[in-house]
């Protein structure tokens, strides 16, 4: 079986999942579904390297299971808990209105398919997953939920990857991967300090310093 007959359907559920976050306010399964995804991208990645005998390939997969689908959700689930952080609320656009308006652009961009030529069909749930991410950061309020767009979107940077017919040399997707669950650390120590000094973590009510 040709491995992009089996990266097509896993990378458009990884985009699902993507989507599926967009309409969630609950910040438990967000963190979820984003480890899910996680897990997910690092199990092809695994599968991919194990098909074209890359070990290195393998062992980030490997890694991006254990530290960023399992390590990172149970440090923000921690984090969430100690801020006192459930729902996210008082969003700027309502979760069906994104739901409507990230499924439109990404339907107008398979239909359109505007890199014809430069990129491969399989790159199009990267790019969506990309998206996705970016549309989560900006619309989102509470700072930890920021960083789980951030971690999306890098999700999309990572499929898109492993999934092209010469991947990324195995080092650099390693060094990505330590870049960003160091920023995750500092993303989430940053929250702690946030919540200490303004007794919230809404971005958007971030108008005044403290001492």
């Amino acid at each position: 079986m040709s491995i992009s007959l089996t990266t097509e359907p896993v990378s458009a559920l990884l985009a699902i999942l993507a989507l599926w976050m967009i309409g969630v306010t609950q910040y438990h399964t967000t963190v979820v579904l984003f480890g899910i995804q996680t897990t997910i991208v690092g199990a092809l990645a695994a599968w991919i390297g194990w098909e074209h005998k890359e070990p290195m390939l393998i062992g980030v997969g490997a890694a991006v299971i254990l530290l960023k689908g399992i390590g990172a959700p149970l440090y923000l689930s921690y984090a969430a808990r100690k801020i006192g952080c459930r729902r996210e609320r008082g969003l700027a656009i309502a979760p069906p209105i994104q739901l409507f308006v990230a499924g439109a652009a990404i339907a107008l961009l398979a239909l359109s398919h505007p890199f014809r030529g430069e990129l491969p069909t399989t790159a199009m749930p990267s790019i969506d997953i990309l998206f996705l991410g970016m549309l989560f950061m900006v619309t989102r309020r509470l700072a930890v939920s920021q960083i789980i767009g951030f971690l999306v979107l890098e999700n999309g940077i990572f499929l898109f990857t492993v999934t092209l017919t010469h991947p990324m040399p195995a080092l650099i997707d390693m060094g990505v991967l330590m870049d960003v669950l160091a920023g995750t650390m500092l993303a989430g120590m940053l929250a702690f300090r946030i919540n200490n000094a303004f007794e919230h973590i809404d971005v958007a009510q971030l108008t005044e310093l403290h001492g």
